[in-house]
């Protein structure tokens, strides 16, 4: 079947040298991972050394830098935020008298990004899951007014919704959009059960008050949301606050899994002190280009997309440093090889940007920023395709590819899995929005066809289910300073994930037509409402 989707891209010489190694996937893995990086954090030394090494090999690969660039990294302005000691005090007001509640015990909030100190003061009003979706008929907003008030919010967005859309509604940063459009100040988030279990409670109280990273640009900052801080509330501060309404939050969140809760005024008001520390600095992504063959279509470009930072948390183990093997050296070492192939075999029609980007874990910042300030026109790029994880954990028989039903792309992709003996399997936890949650995400907000493709969990081509190597990752390891090479990663699992990643970007760069948004299709209505359609096959 490989053989097939090579004769789509039509080089007798990408064939004979279209072989992924799962050696080097380990060896970039084992490099990037290792404790002399220091988990890669955007901003840092470790972080550096990482996107040297991955310019190293774009040099060495052949690839150009992108547009004007002189070399291969764009540098993103970050400013890294951090409370100072004590440096949050959060009350709520209520006709029985005021009550304080502690960071990272009680609620969990960062530093202002925009102010080193403030004091904001608001009346409560609760907005259901706060989403105004006029073309999904949804307005939590209609027949409240919340100016100049804070709002809260359930975490995510309604079953009901399609899944894709429902991923772009969860993301905070659109709340907040939306939130600010409506008049509101701050936002107070809720987790619901089903919210707890992708994003527990646990994490938040810990991680939320640690320091942040955002990227800082003028006009970023002439057009900011005006909302001034968005605070995650505990569980039984969330219970105290509406039992103080008279309502059940119990009854609220069950409601909500059924049909859009009611907002109403909490007759209750809140007060945030903050005090914060801002530190400017700069971190790269790294951008590498390998030119189109085809006269025509070199000036169409197809990018692949990988993060090159850690996520790093709380250091309270003995452990300290979070190598982020699987999360995402391994990905970047997918990507490297992809590059390296395509360059053996002489490149695609397309031309194919290979983008490390920065800062993802902080909030998919590199990826951000290379969308507001795009080395090349954003109209020239056909379709975005992400490597995040290196999930190698067992034979797998099934891709999950997000995006994959809305355009083109998804046949692309399903040739490529039937090349490496996989199937599409449907995303088994939509509520999760994971089609939000990696660096195509930015580039959908730009009307531009993705795919966020990864093995599926559990059926493996060996037979049956095999589960317990990626559930201990998942329970244990992710976002863990054990995502180390100790785990049990198999390589050979790697090459088959590299190869189905080589044939889905060497399939678009080399297809007649670019990829196309099908008809109908609710992603596009949203994102690109005048964009060419395709027929559904």
């Amino acid at each position: 079947m490989f053989a097939i989707v090579l004769g789509m891209v039509g080089s007798t010489a990408m064939a004979e040298a279209a072989m992924v190694s799962g050696e080097a996937i380990k060896a970039h893995t084992a490099f990037l991972s290792d404790d002399l990086l220091e988990g890669r954090e955007a901003g840092t030394r470790g972080y550096d050394i990482a996107a040297a090494y991955v310019a190293t090999q774009f040099a060495l690969y052949g690839l150009k830098p992108a547009g004007a660039n002189t070399d291969f990294y764009q540098r993103v302005p970050l400013r890294r935020r951090s409370l100072q000691p004590d440096g949050v005090r959060f009350e709520i007001r209520t006709k029985d008298g005021t009550t304080h509640y502690q960071n990272g015990r009680d609620i969990a909030v960062d530093a202002s990004p925009y102010t080193l100190a403030e004091d904001i003061e608001a009346e409560v009003v609760f907005a259901g899951w706060g989403i105004r979706a006029p073309g999904l008929r949804h307005d939590d907003y209609a027949g409240l007014n919340v100016k100049g008030k804070a709002v809260v919010i359930l975490e995510g967005a309604p079953a009901s919704f399609p899944g894709a859309l429902r991923a772009h509604y969860s993301w905070i940063q659109q709340k907040e959009r939306m939130a600010a459009q409506s008049g509101a100040i701050a936002l107070l988030t809720l987790k619901s059960p089903e919210r707890e279990q992708f994003s527990p409670w646990e994490r938040a109280r810990q991680a939320r008050p640690l320091p942040a990273l955002g990227w800082r640009d003028p006009a970023q900052a002439a057009n900011r949301p005006t909302i001034k801080a968005t605070i995650t509330l505990g569980p039984q501060m969330a219970r105290s606050l509406f039992a103080g309404a008279g309502r059940d939050i119990d009854e609220i969140y069950q409601q909500s899994t059924s049909s859009p809760p009611r907002g109403f005024k909490l007759p209750a008001s809140m007060r945030l002190s903050r005090r914060s520390v801002h530190e400017d600095l700069s971190s790269p992504n790294v951008i590498g280009v390998l030119p189109g063959t085809d006269p025509k279509l070199k000036n169409e470009y197809v990018v692949i997309a990988s993060h090159l930072d850690a996520w790093v948390g709380p250091k309270g183990n003995p452990d300290t440093i979070y190598n982020g093997a699987v999360d995402n050296a391994g990905g970047i070492a997918a990507m490297l090889e992809v590059a390296r192939l395509l360059s053996i075999g002489g490149g695609g029609k397309r031309s194919v940007l290979f983008f490390a980007t920065a800062a993802e874990e902080k909030g998919l910042l590199g990826a951000d920023y290379f969308v507001a300030h795009p080395p090349i026109p954003l109209n020239e790029i056909v379709a975005a395709i992400s490597v995040d994880g290196l999930m190698a954990f067992h034979d797998f028989a099934g891709i999950v590819a997000l995006g994959a039903e809305h355009s083109t792309l998804g046949e692309i992709s399903l040739a490529a899995a039937r090349s490496i003996d996989a199937i599409h399997m449907p995303d088994p936890i939509p509520a999760r929005g994971n089609l939000a949650l990696s660096d195509q995400y930015p580039f959908l907000r730009a009307g531009i066809p993705v795919l966020f493709p990864n093995p599926a969990r559990g059926n493996s081509r060996e037979g049956g289910d095999d589960v317990a190597a990626w559930d201990d990752y998942e329970s244990r390891h992710y976002h863990q300073p054990s995502d180390d090479m100790k785990l049990p990663l198999r390589w050979d699992v790697a090459q088959r994930w590299g190869q189905y990643m080589y044939a889905v970007v060497a399939g678009t760069a080399n297809a007649p037509d670019r990829p196309r948004w099908y008809e109908a299709d609710e992603l596009a209505a949203v994102f690109a409402p005048a964009a060419e359609r395709a027929k559904r096959p």
